[in-house]
């Protein structure tokens, strides 16, 4: 099974010394699968505490693969995007990105956010902090 991770997920597994979730992740599933937004938003926290946002990327494509944005992953965001707030229950942009690249890959999503669960037909792995 493929697995999208989330941001929090990423600090979760990378910078809160939880080796064990790590393993689980690298063993786990058959691929692991970085959306682009999550690579930003990680190496722009790193950048904003003065770190290397470079040394942050690495380890991100030592992890998984890196999904960039294409027209298919577009509309699907954009489709859910829409979807969600027609319900009256949209979520933050860049989740919107991250949940579209879940489902377009037809994979579950590891991630601490709960309101992942307002998506429809996503598969969700909701990890509690700290473990």
């Amino acid at each position: 099974m493929k697995a999208v991770i989330d941001t929090s997920a990423v600090i979760e597994a990378l910078d809160k010394g939880r080796g064990d979730l790590l393993k689980e992740l690298v063993e786990g599933y058959e691929e692991l699968l970085i959306p682009w937004v999550v690579v930003y938003e990680y190496t722009m926290g790193h950048r904003l505490l003065g770190r290397d946002p470079w040394a942050r990327k690495q380890a991100l494509e030592e992890l998984g693969s890196i999904v960039w944005m294409e027209q298919e992953l577009l509309l699907k965001a954009q489709e859910l995007d829409v979807e969600l707030r027609r319900r009256g229950r949209p979520i933050p942009f860049s989740d919107v990105l991250v949940a579209a690249t879940a489902l377009a890959f037809e994979a579950e999503l590891v991630t601490l956010d709960e309101h992942f669960r307002e998506v429809e037909g996503l598969r969700l792995r909701l990890l509690e902090e700290g473990g």
